[in-house]
């Protein structure tokens, strides 16, 4: 299938999908918000300079996971975290000293950290192999429309001063939608059933679905090689992210302080990322059909090369330019956000890649919400332009390198796995036959 088919499939799936789209918009709207209203808000409050810029390195370490749940509870959960995370940033709002930032940037996180692994574990199981990298793209869009939005509030309508208030109804406007939201997952949002191989349909007539032995099994997973290097290679490609998104607003107003960053940013990853997001699920999807799944690896390894001489652009040339270069910049760049969840999901079992995605998004997102730290040393030593070309474009290369040997150790365990289903096939033949693949075309859960 491609993104054309996609978009032709049954339109309930479509209908969750975008629901999903718009927690994730809001998810990343309220995480974001705090890089573009901390001078304001440090005037405000009184605290030293950008001191707060640094709290979202928490988000994850309230690590909620699936442990002991069955499917149907998964939308619940989400909700609960939509709701808790939108009133941590209302309540931002109103915030008078720097300890009540720190203690909801705090809540946020720990709300936030149930997004991402039940969203995607549920998009998992509404699509298709076929189909999973286009969707998963498709819901990474959040991203670039929340961070978008992010500087269009955060800019906008702290200018505004509504009521007198200036910032903090940038944060009361973008933690209202949550609730209204969480409603509406409640009422329409079915559970699907989890789509199962034949393998895991076999291994589920033995499973002891004890914590300790969930517990066994994520770990094991965690060390398989392909996994680990996944990771790490994620990892260090989400930190350029991160580096990039928490100084753009510094690094503009720095170097060209009349350049509108307010303007260029409110549009240009919405558009350039949302773009790059889907196109790299499409292109991954194509080449997976035609060479199978190292073939999305191939997809993360050159898009990265290919976006990091843009990056390098939007740190040297002068604006309005900077800002163009960032276009294509995000576009490829940008491909690999949706393309890493879809292998991920694809690497472990259906009924731990919910646990299997929070530990990867516990991994990377402590490393790239830690990894701004990295900045001010090498202003210091540099400058921040070198600086963040050493962070930005610089880990672009890196991750790409890393997804090289990714796909080394792919290839190797690829080979392992279909060694061991070709005797579990053998197996199945001297018994009762093979056992069908579950269509998954049932989307309502079994009660």
């Amino acid at each position: 299938m491609n993104l054309l088919q996609l978009f032709r499939s049954e339109g309930y799936p479509l209908y969750v999908l975008c629901v999903l789209l718009v927690t994730y918009l809001l998810d990343q709207l309220d995480r974001y918000i705090l890089a573009t209203t901390s001078a304001p808000m440090a005037q405000d409050i009184h605290f030293g300079e950008k001191g707060c810029l640094d709290n979202n390195a928490v988000i994850f370490l309230g690590n909620i996971t699936c442990k002991g749940l069955v499917s149907e509870d998964r939308k619940y959960i989400l909700v609960v975290c939509l709701m808790f995370w939108s009133g941590a940033t209302i309540l931002t709002g109103f915030a008078q000293e720097y300890w009540h930032v720190v203690l909801l940037r705090f809540a946020l996180g720990m709300g936030e950290a149930g997004c991402i692994p039940f969203a995607a574990s549920i998009i998992a199981d509404y699509f298709s192999e076929e189909t999973r990298g286009s969707a998963m793209g498709f819901f990474n869009w959040g991203i670039y429309v929340g961070y978008s939005l992010a500087y269009a509030i955060g800019n906008y309508v702290t200018k505004a001063n509504i009521n007198g208030q200036g910032w903090r109804w940038a944060y009361f406007i973008s933690g209202i939608p949550g609730f209204p939201l969480g409603l509406l997952i409640l009422l329409t949002v079915k559970e699907p059933e989890r789509r199962e191989t034949a393998k895991e349909i076999k291994d589920s007539k033995s499973y002891d679905p004890s914590p300790l032995r969930r517990l066994m099994t994520i770990l094991r997973s965690i060390l398989n090689p392909s996994l680990m290097m996944l990771i790490i290679a994620g990892s260090v490609r989400n930190a350029a992210g991160y580096i990039w998104s928490n100084n753009t607003q510094l690094f503009f107003d720095h170097y060209y302080k009349d350049s509108q960053v307010g303007l260029w940013m409110s549009w240009v990853p919405l558009f350039s990322g949302c773009f790059g997001v889907l196109f790299g699920g499409f292109i991954s999807d194509r080449v997976v059909k035609r060479v199978g799944p190292q073939g999305r690896i191939w997809v993360l390894v050159l898009s990265q090369l290919c976006a990091a001489p843009f990056a390098t652009m939007a740190l040297y040339l002068e604006p309005p330019y900077a800002f163009l270069a960032l276009i294509p910049s995000y576009i490829i760049g940008e491909m690999w956000v949706g393309v890493t969840l879809a292998v991920v999901v694809e690497l472990v079992p259906s009924y731990i890649r919910t646990s299997i995605v929070a530990v990867y998004l516990f991994i990377s997102t402590n490393i790239g919400g830690n990894s701004p730290l990295l900045v001010p040393p090498l202003k210091r030593a540099t400058s921040l332009r070198t600086a963040l070309t050493i962070l930005f474009p610089g880990l672009y290369v890196a991750g790409s390198l890393l997804f090289v040997l990714t796909l080394l150790v792919l290839r190797r365990d690829l080979k392992k796995v279909q060694q061991e289903e070709e005797k579990m096939q053998l197996l199945l033949n001297e018994g009762e036959g093979p056992v069908p693949e579950q269509s998954g075309k049932s989307y309502g859960a079994q009660r």
